[in-house]
Order: structure tokens, then sequence, then C-alpha cells
């Protein structure tokens, strides 16, 4: 919240070389790593008063991430208006920390309050008919999976049944006969998929793929599991070269003679972190390719 609101004087702050030295000495993270930048604007803010969409086919409620609220806000926006131009009202929860951050550092008591207040704020959404829609995995995994020894029963399996990934949840709609044209049309474009590990293990990662080769995306996708960062692994001074070494085979998957010209997307928030310090060219979310443009509207 404080690197959000004092932006984009946070963003300099935390780049010079004089917080490096400290973060490294003191936190730990390697000075080597570009650190994420905070927008000023956060997600939840420009979702806060957006019109409601008249007499839609469908109404979900979309988790916010951390990453996606305070720093990757476009991939939010591009999340709202693809679920808008296929009929469906969007409401943007309040809580945006899953607890994910805290369980994997063995905080468990932290994020047991993260889940718990996760499940207070989604689940009247839920009992009132609304689908959860979750843009970035590891969040949408937690949801699956963790949250049945986080909250209670009853309440994991509600959330659990009724919450899907972005592109689950698009490819679901079109599926049911929600026009593809109202997305944006691919015509061709290349680009060189990379998809969450997280993804992968859930099952879902093929639904990304399917609405992209349904909209005339090429791609071209990895065949590597990992993509080296795992969270906060690829921040930790310790552990650096071991997440470049395993990055860099993604990074050469994506720099071949067919790969090398296309626009590179990822689906989760480590992969495109990890993407962006490997390759010199960026990487975006998929959401952002597929969702129509603006048309005016303020951004």
């Amino acid at each position: 919240k404080l690197g959000s609101a004092f932006a984009p004087v946070s963003n300099w702050v935390a780049g010079s070389s004089v917080a490096g030295a400290a973060m490294e000495r003191v936190l730990g993270i390697d000075d080597r790593r570009d650190l994420p930048t905070f927008q000023r604007e956060t997600f939840e803010d420009w979702a806060e008063d957006r019109p409601e969409i008249e007499n839609p086919d469908r109404e979900v409620v979309l988790f916010p991430d951390l990453y996606t609220n305070y720093m990757d806000v476009d991939r939010g926006k591009a999340a709202v208006r693809a679920l808008e131009a296929l009929g469906v009202d969007v409401t943007v929860a309040d809580e945006c920390a899953s607890g994910r951050a805290p369980l994997s550092q063995g905080m468990v008591a932290t994020a047991c309050e993260k889940a718990e207040r996760v499940a207070d704020d989604l689940l009247p959404y839920v009992e009132a008919g609304k689908d959860v829609v979750v843009v970035e995995p590891s969040d949408h995994a937690i949801f699956q999976r963790e949250y049945e020894r986080l909250i209670d029963e009853e309440d994991y399996e509600a959330l659990a049944a009724n919450s899907y990934e972005v592109f689950e949840y698009v490819y679901g709609l079109l599926e049911n006969g929600a026009s593809e044209t109202s997305l944006a049309a691919g015509d061709g474009y290349e680009i060189a998929y990379h998809s969450h590990c997280q993804q992968r293990t859930l099952g879902v990662d093929t639904y990304t793929v399917a609405v992209l080769d349904r909209l005339g995306f090429d791609v071209a996708t990895s065949d590597v599991e990992c993509c080296g960062m795992a969270g906060s692994f690829g921040y930790k001074q310790e552990y650096y070269d071991v997440s470049i070494a395993v990055g860099e085979e993604l990074a050469d998957q994506f720099s071949t003679e067919e790969t090398g010209d296309r626009e590179v997307v990822a689906s989760g928030t480590s992969c495109l972190d990890q993407l962006n310090d490997l390759l010199d060219r960026p990487s975006k979310h998929p959401i952002e390719l597929v969702a129509p443009s603006p048309h005016g509207r303020a951004e």
C-alpha cells in the first residue's frame, strides 16, 4: 500500500544502489535482481467506479491479487475488459492478499488469517450466484488446494468449486456461446508462451493455449517445467544463481530462430519477472493480448 501511495518516488528509492545494497545486506534480496515497480493507481482504485454491465450473461467477482492490484495493474484492467466484452459483469473483490506469500515462508498462522479474510470477502458473492475469477495462477492454486487446510472445510469446498483461472473461465464462456469476435483477433500474430507450474499442476494450462489458438494467434509454447523464479526464491541472495541457471533454459527456448522475434507472454508473475530479467524484450500476461482495446475509456 505504501509503495503504491508514494509511487513513483518509492520505485526510485527501491531502485537506487544504496537501497539495493541495504536490502541485500538486511533482507537478503539479491541486488542483481530487478524489483517490480509500484503503480500509483491501484487496480482496485481503477475498477471502483466502473459502470455495471446491463443485462449480463454472467456475474463474477475478480480476485485482485497483490501483484495485479499494486504492480501489474494492466493485466487486471485487461481481464475486466475481456470479461465485459463477453457479457460478464465484473466486481473486484476488496481483499487481495491470499496468504500465498506467508505460507511459502512457513508463516502458517498469518496465512490462515489472510485466507479467512479472503473467504469472508468472496463467499457472499458465491452465495449470491457469482463465480470467482483469478488472474494469478498461484492464487488460484491456493484456493483450489491449500485452503483446504487453512479455512473451514465447507467454506473451502464452496470457494474451490466456484473459482476459475481467467483463461479457464474465458474458454468456458466461448464454449457456451459467447462470441469470440468480441475479443481481439490474433490474425496469425506470433507469440511465445510459457505457462505457470501451478496451472499445469491443476491441469488448466491448456485453456490459455486453446483460447489463443481459437482467436488466431500463432503460439509457440515452452516445454520447460519451471522458470526458476518460484516466488520469492529467485529474489534471495543465496538462491539467485540457481534461479538464473534454471531460467536460462527457458530464455534459450525463447531465443531460437523460430521464437526470437515473437512477443513473449506468460501467465504467472514469477515467470514474467524472470523473463523480463533474462530477455531483451518485455513480456506480458496473455489476457493483455486478447482483451479488446479500451475504446476511448479512461484508464
